[in-house]
C-alpha cells in the first residue's frame, strides 16, 4: 500500500516536471525561434559541462537549447554545454569524417550561376536606384520652378530687383573687360558689351588668335583656354605670374580680375629703332 503510494507520487512528480518543462520551454524559447525537430530521442547515459543525466528523453530541441527528461526530472541545457557525441548524435554537429567533397561539389557548381544572379541583382537594384534619384531630381526641379513661379507671380517687386541686380553685375563686369583691354593699349570695340562675344576683344588683348574663342564652348578642352588666357593676360598687363595663378583658381580668380581691372597701365613698350627715329627727328 505504502509502495503503491510512493508510485503514484513518483509518476505524479514527473508528470508535474513534465508541464513544467513544457511552460519552460515556451518561456525560454525565443519568438519566432525555428525548431530543430520534434522527434523524441533517448539516451541511457548523457553528460554536460554542468552534470550528467541519466535515462533521458529528449523532448523537444531548438536552435540553442534542448529540453530533456530524465530519471530526476526535467530541464533544459544549452546546445553548446553537450559533449560532443551528444551533439553529433542531435544533429548539431556534422558526423566526423563525412564526405565534406561532395557538399562542396554542388556548391562549387552553383558558385558562378549563383554570382551571375547576384551581380545581374546588383545591376538591376542600381539601375533603379538611377532611374529613381533621376525621377525624384526632375520632381524636385519642377515642383522648385513652380514655387519660383508662384513666389514671382506673388511678388512682382522680388523679380525686378533680382533683374536689376543682374543687370548692375552685368554692367559692372563689361565696365572691367573695358577697362582690362583699354590698360593693355588695345581698343575695345562695341564688342566688349555684348554677351558671349566679350570674349574676342579679350583674346585680342591677350595676343591671342580669335580661334580660341570656339575652344571656350568645347568642354574638358576648355580648360586648355582658360589656363593659357590667364597667363598671356597678366603678361600683357605686366603684372607677376601670381597673379595668372590666383586667376586660374576658382577662389581667389575674383580678386585677380579686379585688380587686373582696376590697377594700373601697363607700360608701353617702345623699340629702339623707334627710339632712334624719334632722335633724329
Amino acid at each position: 500500500m505504502v509502495k503503491s503510494a510512493e508510485n503514484h507520487g513518483l509518476r505524479l512528480t514527473r508528470l508535474l516536471w513534465l508541464v513544467i518543462a513544457l511552460i519552460s520551454t515556451r518561456l525560454v524559447a525565443a519568438p519566432g525561434e525555428i525548431t530543430m525537430g520534434k522527434t523524441e530521442q533517448t539516451f541511457p547515459l548523457l553528460e554536460t559541462k554542468t552534470g550528467t543525466y541519466t535515462n533521458v528523453t529528449v523532448t523537444k530541441k531548438t536552435k540553442d537549447w534542448i529540453f530533456i527528461l530524465h530519471s530526476e526530472g526535467v530541464c533544459n541545457i544549452k546546445a553548446t554545454d553537450l559533449s560532443r557525441e551528444a551533439r553529433i548524435a542531435l544533429g548539431y554537429e556534422a558526423p566526423p569524417g563525412a564526405d565534406q567533397s561532395s557538399a562542396a561539389k554542388p556548391t562549387s557548381s552553383l558558385a558562378q550561376p549563383l554570382a551571375e544572379l547576384s551581380h545581374l541583382k546588383l545591376s538591376a537594384f542600381r539601375l533603379s536606384a538611377i532611374k529613381k534619384f533621376a525621377a525624384n531630381w526632375r520632381q524636385n526641379e519642377r515642383e522648385q520652378t513652380a514655387e519660383m513661379h508662384a513666389y514671382v507671380n506673388a511678388n512682382p517687386m522680388a523679380l525686378c530687383i533680382m533683374l536689376g541686380i543682374s543687370a548692375i553685375v552685368y554692367i559692372f563686369t563689361s565696365i572691367c573687360f573695358w577697362l582690362i583691354c583699354r590698360k593693355t593699349h588695345t581698343a575695345p570695340g562695341p564688342l566688349i558689351w555684348v554677351p558671349f562675344f566679350q570674349l574676342i576683344p579679350l583674346l585680342r588683348a591677350a595676343n591671342m588668335p580669335r580661334v580660341w574663342f570656339f575652344a571656350y564652348f568645347i568642354p574638358i578642352i576648355n580648360i586648355i583656354p582658360v589656363i593659357l588666357f590667364s597667363i598671356k593676360i597678366v603678361k600683357a598687363r605686366g603684372k607677376s605670374p601670381w597673379v595668372a595663378f590666383l586667376l586660374i583658381l576658382p577662389p581667389t580668380s575674383v580678386f585677380a580680375f579686379l585688380y587686373l581691372a582696376l590697377s594700373q597701365s601697363a607700360p608701353i613698350q617702345i623699340v629702339k629703332n623707334e627710339i632712334l627715329a624719334l632722335e633724329i627727328a
